[in-house]
């Protein structure tokens, strides 16, 4: 059990803050579940919240309107992925409790608002179970988005009783609250990610199922990787599909092509349906990072995007890929 944080003055919900948050909603546009979602929020007794419901329908745009009504000095916004590769990288370098190194990662922050809680596998469940341990003991708000209600967060039935004592503490301690069914805005073009939303996909016919890696322009390391772009340049860099989801690279590398550059290219995307399950699953982990850090993604394919749900064995959350795959220009 690692220790405790010296104890420090809980971050509690006050009249300033729901006054901000009502403000700053009632200022949007909102259909009526997202209206509802609102007044759950203006109404529950508790500073954290857990905000959950379909892809699309603006959680992460009210979870950020309400982390705004904290400090700025001591709030902190991290997409899962984002905070699972700060904690990995941290855990790599020297061996500690998760729990420890969280505290470490995390500061002076109080109130945290973390994007797609999810828990498909052991690893996930670790962390996150840490984090809500971290949160808890040392009273830091916070905020929370899912795709999925508390009590489904753990699919895979033969793990799902480990994780129940985490589901507990969320349901017991958040504010958890149902953002509807309705349109999805991210469709609509809505969604704040203005330079993600400017990229295309175009169909090119003519895509072999399995394409030819072209010459690479140049070696780039991420984190002692090497990948190898078909160009780089300029904030643009391009990768054929084979080299950037065929190859053995991860969420820590495209987080860090991400961070260096404005525009990526993938080409020669073959039509999803035929995709083995590993390439098809970094694609979609590069969709999502690629939307979360409001980067332009420009692909060229043989089929239209929607293929990836006739896979043998589809990305887990590949609902939410193509919400934000339908975002891009034709």
């Amino acid at each position: 059990v690692s220790p405790a944080a010296p104890a420090r003055e809980p971050v509690l919900r006050g009249d300033e803050t729901t006054e901000r948050f009502a403000a700053a909603t009632a200022a949007l546009r909102l259909d009526d579940t997202q209206r509802d979602a609102v007044t759950a929020v203006l109404g529950q007794p508790r500073a954290g919240l857990y905000l959950h419901g379909p892809v699309g329908r603006g959680k992460s745009m009210l979870a950020e309107l309400y982390l705004a009504t904290f400090d700025p000095d001591t709030s902190l916004r991290l997409h899962l992925n984002e905070l699972f590769r700060r904690l990995q990288a941290e855990l790599i370098r020297e061996w500690k409790a998760p729990a420890i190194v969280l505290r470490r990662l995390l500061g002076p922050v109080r109130a945290l608002l973390v994007d797609e809680f999810h828990v498909h596998d052991v690893a996930d469940a670790v962390y996150l179970s840490a984090l809500l341990e971290v949160v808890a003991e040392d009273r830091i708000v916070l905020i929370a988005t899912s795709n999925y209600a508390p009590h489904d967060l753990m699919p895979d039935p033969k793990l799902h009783e480990r994780f129940l004592p985490a589901i507990e503490r969320i349901t017991a301690e958040l504010g958890v609250i149902a953002v509807g069914s309705g349109p999805d805005h991210r469709a609509l073009g809505d969604d704040g990610r203005a330079t993600f939303v400017s990229g295309r996909w175009t169909i090119t016919p003519g895509i072999p199922a399995s394409p030819t890696p072209g010459v690479p322009a140049s070696a780039l390391q991420i984190d002692g990787i090497p990948l190898h772009p078909l160009e780089m340049a300029d904030g643009r860099i391009a990768f054929d599909f084979a080299g950037i989801c065929d190859a053995a690279v991860g969420v820590r590398q495209y987080q860090g092509i991400a961070d260096r550059f404005e525009t990526v290219e993938v080409r020669g995307v073959p039509d999803l349906a035929v995709v083995r399950r590993e390439p098809l699953m970094r694609f979609a982990t590069l969709v999502d990072v690629l939307y979360d850090h409001d980067v332009r993604l420009v692909v060229t394919s043989a089929a239209p995007f929607e293929r990836l749900t006739d896979a043998e064995a589809p990305p887990v959350d590949s609902d939410r890929v193509i919400s934000r795959l339908r975002a891009l220009r034709g």
